[in-house]
Protein backbone atom coordinates (compact mmCIF):
# COMPACT_ATOMS: atom_id res chain seq x y z
CA UNK A 1 0.00 0.00 0.00
CA UNK A 2 2.88 2.30 -0.32
CA UNK A 3 2.52 3.26 3.49
CA UNK A 4 5.51 2.01 5.03
CA UNK A 5 7.95 -0.98 4.90
CA UNK A 6 10.52 -1.98 2.32
CA UNK A 7 9.98 -4.00 -0.85
CA UNK A 8 12.02 -7.16 -1.18
CA UNK A 9 15.20 -6.19 -3.21
CA UNK A 10 18.60 -4.57 -2.67
CA UNK A 11 17.06 -1.82 0.10
CA UNK A 12 16.17 -5.15 2.27
CA UNK A 13 19.42 -7.27 1.22
CA UNK A 14 21.23 -4.12 2.53
CA UNK A 15 18.73 -3.74 5.79
CA UNK A 16 19.90 -7.35 7.15
CA UNK A 17 23.03 -6.80 6.25
CA UNK A 18 23.40 -3.92 8.50
CA UNK A 19 21.56 -5.70 11.03
CA UNK A 20 23.97 -8.29 11.43
CA UNK A 21 26.72 -5.36 12.96
CA UNK A 22 23.96 -3.30 14.30
CA UNK A 23 24.35 -3.85 18.04
CA UNK A 24 20.93 -1.37 19.06
CA UNK A 25 18.42 -3.92 16.75
CA UNK A 26 17.62 -7.18 16.68
CA UNK A 27 15.91 -9.04 14.04
CA UNK A 28 12.77 -11.25 15.25
CA UNK A 29 11.04 -11.55 11.88
CA UNK A 30 9.15 -9.61 9.29
CA UNK A 31 5.69 -8.14 9.38
CA UNK A 32 4.16 -8.66 6.09
CA UNK A 33 0.64 -6.32 5.37
CA UNK A 34 -1.45 -6.64 2.40
CA UNK A 35 -4.65 -4.92 3.66
CA UNK A 36 -5.33 -3.66 -0.18
CA UNK A 37 -6.70 -7.29 -0.76
CA UNK A 38 -10.52 -6.92 -0.01
CA UNK A 39 -12.41 -8.99 -2.81
CA UNK A 40 -15.76 -10.19 -1.50
CA UNK A 41 -15.29 -13.35 -3.27
CA UNK A 42 -12.72 -15.14 -0.88
CA UNK A 43 -11.19 -17.71 -3.35
CA UNK A 44 -10.06 -14.46 -5.23
CA UNK A 45 -8.92 -13.05 -2.35
CA UNK A 46 -6.84 -16.11 -0.93
CA UNK A 47 -5.57 -16.63 -4.55
CA UNK A 48 -4.08 -13.26 -4.68
CA UNK A 49 -2.99 -13.11 -1.06
CA UNK A 50 -1.08 -16.40 -1.73
CA UNK A 51 0.54 -15.01 -4.83
CA UNK A 52 1.65 -12.07 -3.03
CA UNK A 53 3.15 -13.79 -0.57
CA UNK A 54 4.97 -16.25 -2.58
CA UNK A 55 8.08 -14.13 -2.65
CA UNK A 56 8.04 -13.09 1.02
CA UNK A 57 8.20 -16.58 2.07
CA UNK A 58 10.91 -17.81 -0.62
CA UNK A 59 13.32 -14.83 1.08
CA UNK A 60 11.98 -15.37 4.55
CA UNK A 61 13.13 -19.09 4.30
CA UNK A 62 16.91 -17.80 3.63
CA UNK A 63 16.37 -15.91 6.38
CA UNK A 64 16.12 -18.77 8.96
CA UNK A 65 19.61 -20.21 7.80
CA UNK A 66 20.79 -16.98 9.79
CA UNK A 67 18.05 -16.37 12.31
CA UNK A 68 16.19 -19.85 12.99
CA UNK A 69 13.62 -18.79 15.85
CA UNK A 70 12.63 -15.61 13.03
CA UNK A 71 8.53 -15.60 12.54
CA UNK A 72 6.72 -14.49 9.77
CA UNK A 73 3.74 -12.15 10.93
CA UNK A 74 1.12 -11.58 7.96
CA UNK A 75 -1.73 -9.50 7.02
CA UNK A 76 -4.74 -8.13 8.81
CA UNK A 77 -8.20 -8.93 9.31
CA UNK A 78 -9.14 -9.06 5.59
CA UNK A 79 -6.07 -11.98 4.55
CA UNK A 80 -6.73 -13.29 7.93
CA UNK A 81 -8.87 -16.04 6.93
CA UNK A 82 -6.35 -17.35 4.48
CA UNK A 83 -3.32 -16.88 6.62
CA UNK A 84 -3.99 -18.89 9.73
CA UNK A 85 -4.10 -22.21 7.04
CA UNK A 86 -0.34 -21.88 7.20
CA UNK A 87 0.99 -23.15 10.41
CA UNK A 88 4.50 -21.55 9.95
CA UNK A 89 2.77 -17.73 9.78
CA UNK A 90 1.52 -15.76 12.14
CA UNK A 91 -1.80 -13.93 11.94
CA UNK A 92 -2.36 -10.49 12.89
CA UNK A 93 -6.42 -9.62 12.54
CA UNK A 94 -7.59 -6.54 14.32
CA UNK A 95 -10.63 -5.19 13.39
CA UNK A 96 -12.53 -8.94 14.64
CA UNK A 97 -12.33 -7.91 17.94
CA UNK A 98 -15.26 -5.49 17.26
CA UNK A 99 -16.11 -6.20 14.10
CA UNK A 100 -17.54 -3.79 11.75
CA UNK A 101 -20.66 -3.27 9.16
CA UNK A 102 -17.58 -3.20 6.15
CA UNK A 103 -15.82 -5.72 6.97
CA UNK A 104 -18.99 -8.01 7.64
CA UNK A 105 -20.39 -7.02 4.33
CA UNK A 106 -17.60 -7.70 2.53
CA UNK A 107 -15.76 -10.52 4.59
CA UNK A 108 -18.70 -13.16 4.32
CA UNK A 109 -16.80 -16.23 5.45
CA UNK A 110 -16.03 -14.43 8.90
CA UNK A 111 -18.49 -14.87 10.85
CA UNK A 112 -17.91 -12.60 13.83
CA UNK A 113 -20.80 -11.22 15.89
CA UNK A 114 -20.74 -7.10 16.45
CA UNK A 115 -19.32 -6.53 19.91
CA UNK A 116 -19.60 -2.61 19.72
CA UNK A 117 -22.99 -0.59 18.57
CA UNK A 118 -23.40 3.27 18.89
CA UNK A 119 -26.12 4.50 20.48
CA UNK A 120 -28.02 7.58 19.34
CA UNK A 121 -31.02 8.97 20.04
CA UNK A 122 -33.43 11.22 17.86
CA UNK A 123 -33.55 14.94 18.88
CA UNK A 124 -35.94 16.54 16.10
CA UNK A 125 -38.90 15.82 13.65
CA UNK A 126 -37.78 19.05 11.51
CA UNK A 127 -40.40 18.01 8.62
CA UNK A 128 -42.88 15.42 7.64
CA UNK A 129 -40.29 12.21 6.62
CA UNK A 130 -37.31 13.28 8.26
CA UNK A 131 -36.01 12.80 11.80
CA UNK A 132 -32.76 14.00 13.55
CA UNK A 133 -30.38 11.95 15.42
CA UNK A 134 -27.58 13.30 17.76
CA UNK A 135 -24.72 11.19 15.55
CA UNK A 136 -22.51 13.33 13.68
CA UNK A 137 -19.34 12.70 12.30
CA UNK A 138 -17.55 13.42 15.81
CA UNK A 139 -19.39 9.92 16.76
CA UNK A 140 -18.61 8.05 13.65
CA UNK A 141 -15.96 7.81 11.17
CA UNK A 142 -16.71 10.38 8.19
CA UNK A 143 -13.97 9.46 5.74
CA UNK A 144 -16.54 6.95 3.80
CA UNK A 145 -19.49 8.13 1.57
CA UNK A 146 -22.48 9.27 3.29
CA UNK A 147 -24.13 5.88 2.40
CA UNK A 148 -21.28 4.07 4.21
CA UNK A 149 -20.77 5.36 7.62
CA UNK A 150 -23.17 3.80 9.72
CA UNK A 151 -25.73 1.28 9.62
CA UNK A 152 -28.89 1.23 11.55
CA UNK A 153 -30.13 -1.70 13.24
CA UNK A 154 -33.64 -1.09 14.28
CA UNK A 155 -34.70 1.35 11.10
CA UNK A 156 -35.76 -0.16 8.35
CA UNK A 157 -36.14 1.63 4.41
CA UNK A 158 -33.77 4.80 6.05
CA UNK A 159 -31.44 6.92 3.84
CA UNK A 160 -28.77 9.09 5.84
CA UNK A 161 -28.88 12.18 3.98
CA UNK A 162 -26.23 14.21 5.63
CA UNK A 163 -24.09 14.55 8.91
CA UNK A 164 -22.59 18.06 10.10
CA UNK A 165 -20.33 17.60 13.38
CA UNK A 166 -23.07 16.65 15.78
CA UNK A 167 -25.96 15.85 13.94
CA UNK A 168 -27.39 13.21 11.40
CA UNK A 169 -30.22 13.82 8.97
CA UNK A 170 -31.97 10.43 8.27
CA UNK A 171 -35.14 9.95 5.52
CA UNK A 172 -37.69 7.51 6.98
CA UNK A 173 -40.72 5.88 5.48
CA UNK A 174 -42.56 5.60 8.99
CA UNK A 175 -42.21 9.05 10.07
CA UNK A 176 -45.02 8.74 12.69
CA UNK A 177 -44.03 5.68 14.47
CA UNK A 178 -40.62 7.53 15.56
CA UNK A 179 -40.66 9.90 18.81
CA UNK A 180 -38.21 12.60 19.82
CA UNK A 181 -35.84 10.69 22.14
CA UNK A 182 -36.43 7.16 21.18
CA UNK A 183 -33.00 5.36 20.68
CA UNK A 184 -31.60 3.62 17.33
CA UNK A 185 -28.25 1.93 17.49
CA UNK A 186 -25.94 1.67 15.02
CA UNK A 187 -23.25 -0.26 13.21
CA UNK A 188 -20.32 1.97 12.19
CA UNK A 189 -18.55 0.93 8.69
CA UNK A 190 -15.20 1.39 9.78
CA UNK A 191 -14.78 0.39 13.82
CA UNK A 192 -10.83 1.12 14.45
CA UNK A 193 -11.44 5.50 13.52
CA UNK A 194 -14.84 5.66 15.17
CA UNK A 195 -13.18 4.15 18.36
CA UNK A 196 -11.02 6.46 19.16
CA UNK A 197 -13.75 9.40 18.51
CA UNK A 198 -14.75 8.36 22.02
CA UNK A 199 -13.24 8.89 25.30
CA UNK A 200 -14.31 5.54 26.95
CA UNK A 201 -17.00 2.67 25.75
CA UNK A 202 -19.72 1.45 27.79
CA UNK A 203 -19.50 -2.69 28.67
CA UNK A 204 -22.76 -4.56 28.29
CA UNK A 205 -23.89 -7.71 29.40
CA UNK A 206 -27.09 -9.05 29.66
CA UNK A 207 -28.42 -5.59 28.78
CA UNK A 208 -26.77 -4.19 31.66
CA UNK A 209 -23.33 -1.75 31.93
CA UNK A 210 -21.25 -3.99 33.87
CA UNK A 211 -17.71 -1.58 32.94
CA UNK A 212 -16.00 1.18 31.33
CA UNK A 213 -13.04 1.39 29.11
CA UNK A 214 -10.90 3.96 28.48
CA UNK A 215 -9.82 5.05 24.99
CA UNK A 216 -6.30 5.09 25.47
CA UNK A 217 -4.94 5.74 21.81
CA UNK A 218 -7.02 9.55 22.31
CA UNK A 219 -4.04 10.45 24.60
CA UNK A 220 -1.41 9.77 22.71
CA UNK A 221 1.52 12.32 22.60
CA UNK A 222 4.86 12.54 21.13
CA UNK A 223 8.04 12.64 23.74
CA UNK A 224 11.78 13.11 23.31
Amino acid sequence: MNRSGIQIGPGLDELMAYLKICKSLVFNGLHVYDGHLRDSDFPIRKEKIQKGIKDVETYFEALKIDYPKAELICGGTPSFTSHVLQEKRITSPGTCVLWDWGYGEKLTEQNFKHAALLVTRIISKPTEGIITVDLGHKSVAAENPIDKRVKFLNLDNYELLSQSEEHGVIKVNDWNNWNVGDVIYGIPYHICPTINLHDEVSVIENGTKVDTWPITARKRKLTF
